[in-house]
């Protein structure tokens, strides 16, 4: 049993090294679950190509209408990542539609903040930018819409992997994904950093419709699980590294300084 120091300091590499394991490890059913938010995907994605083009009353609401189709899905992918991320390994294709039909209210609820809350800070910014131009007090309001898009990008992180294992209301969840933040900021900084990365190489290489998706949705989920043993005091999930106690091979060595996230 590992000491308390270790088992309540939740570590960001370690979740990362997690993440990347998990994902070469279980590449098959990342993509496969991403395949499925990305057929749900693409009539939001080919409405909102057409409202850039020509806006209009019917647009907008078949697009809110793609949205109700893309959103529920997420929860299908977190379901999933949460499975992969404890070590459940008896994953089937059916467990991404039972997540979709246990937690679609949330998911939705929850996308729908996910996308207002930027949207809304990025125009307050904006607004506020320009006024600050003719009245200085404006600063007030465009540093409150920075700090509402910081504190908003940090909890983002626990927003779905907390739908998922715990059974709150949207309000609980905002709080405790706020809270756990909060708590563990440097933590948190460090997976938001790597998830930015992801998001910014899986967009520019189209990887986001293959697997973009559940990979970051899987980063969460790891991190969630790393994090979650501060408060829990044990580690949910099994450990699979080779122990510090067994043999050494080369093939060891090798693996550890190239692949650092593959483990047996």
């Amino acid at each position: 049993m590992q000491p308390d120091s270790q088992i309540t300091k939740p570590s960001a590499v370690r979740a990362i090294k997690f993440a990347l394991g998990d994902t070469w490890h279980n590449i098959g059913k990342i993509i496969l679950s991403n395949l499925f938010w990305t057929a749900t995907s693409i009539p939001c994605l080919l409405v909102g190509l057409n409202i850039r083009e020509n806006f209009s009353p019917l647009l907008l609401l078949l697009l809110g209408g793609s949205f109700l189709l893309t959103s529920p899905a997420l929860a299908g992918i977190f379901v999933i990542s949460r499975k992969i991320a404890v070590k459940e390994y008896e994953i089937e294709t059916r467990d991404f539609f039972t997540g979709i039909k246990e937690h679609w209210k949330k998911s939705l609820i929850l996308s729908f903040i996910c996308v207002i809350i930027p949207l809304v800070a990025g125009f307050s910014l904006m607004f506020y930018g320009e006024l600050i131009k003719t009245s200085f007090l404006s600063i007030i309001p465009w540093v409150i819409s920075i700090w509402v898009l910081i504190f908003f990008f940090l909890a983002q992180i626990y927003f779905f992997p907390l739908m998922i294992s715990q059974k709150m209301g949207i309000g609980k969840i905002l709080k405790t994904s706020l809270l756990l933040a909060l708590s563990n900021v440097g933590f948190t900084f460090v997976i938001l950093l790597f998830e930015l990365v992801i998001l910014f190489l899986c967009s520019i290489t189209g990887v986001i419709f293959l697997a973009g998706v559940s990979i970051i949705a899987l980063l969460q989920s790891d991190a969630f699980v790393e994090v979650a043993k501060k408060y829990t005091g044990k580690e949910i999930r099994k450990e699979v590294k080779i122990g510090k106690g067994e043999p050494r091979t080369l093939r060891d060595v090798i693996r550890d300084v190239f692949f650092p996230w593959k483990y047996d």
